[in-house]
């Protein structure tokens, strides 16, 4: 059972999590300073591996020329252990471009396996990873292309480590 101090943990993890795709999909990309750490890995496919300031330049760069993008987490996984926690968060992300029309939408299914700490000004994203998963529409969208619609299976796509049992 819970106690107050964990719930309330839980409750500050899962606003760093749903930050997330307010600061993308507003394009309020400083947002993004209130989820991940100055130096943290994000791992995301088709961006590679960056940091904080390398992933604000590569949504800048890569949303700037959507028109619309929605992006669904849902309420994550986690596993509390002190000041450390680990998530997953399953998506679905809408990337839209008019001028690509009539196949002008992307729809990708994916998750994101995170490890967050306590950090002074709060719990922040360290370490993340995203796994996509499948997609349907036009992949041109994002510059992809001669891609299946389910994503090959690679390690990121078990269950992570920290949810199985002992």
């Amino acid at each position: 059972m819970a106690d107050a101090a964990q719930l309330s943990d839980i409750h500050e993890i899962q606003q760093v999590l749903l930050l997330y795709p307010v600061a993308l999909d507003s394009r309020a990309l400083e947002l993004l300073e209130q989820v991940f750490v100055p130096d943290a890995r994000i791992d995301i496919p088709g961006v590679g591996v960056v940091d904080l300031a390398g992933y604000q330049a590569a949504c800048r760069a890569g949303l700037g020329s959507l028109d619309a993008t929605h992006h669904v987490v849902n309420a994550p996984l986690l596993r509390l252990d002190g000041d450390v926690a680990h998530a997953r968060s399953y998506l679905v992300a809408q990337h839209v471009c008019n001028a690509a029309a009539p196949e002008a939408s992307l729809l990708i299914g994916a998750w994101y396996n995170d490890e967050l700490r306590r950090t002074p000004a709060g719990w922040r994203i360290t370490a993340r990873s995203g796994n996509a998963v499948w997609w349907s529409g036009n992949p041109a969208i994002l510059g992809m292309t001669g891609l299946p619609q389910a994503f090959p299976r690679h390690v990121g796509h078990g269950a992570p480590a920290w949810a199985l049992p002992h």
